[in-house]
């Protein structure tokens, strides 16, 4: 992926990672609203983290790839914010 699409996939995860941690139902169109794109767009992106491991595209899921690299996001924003 490029630069660009490599943030957009990790902004995926951690909104993935978000919505789950809410208890909301994580769907293509709940994804598009949260991260502010178009449906078809996000769920093209979904498909490409689904080819490299990260998502389960068909369930809207992160895999346990996935869900460590979302972590690993969320944790150094958190130690970020803590450092500021």
């Amino acid at each position: 992926m490029k630069d660009n699409d490599e943030q957009r996939g990790l902004s995926v995860l951690e909104a993935l990672y978000e919505l789950a941690r809410g208890d909301i139902r994580a769907t293509p169109e709940a994804l598009a609203d949260w991260l502010e794109t178009s449906e078809p767009d996000l769920r093209d992106l979904l498909i490409r983290l689904d080819a490299q491991g990260l998502v389960d595209a068909s369930r809207t899921r992160l895999t346990m790839k996935g869900l460590v690299l979302a972590l690993s996001k969320v944790g150094t924003r958190k130690q970020a914010r803590r450092a500021a």
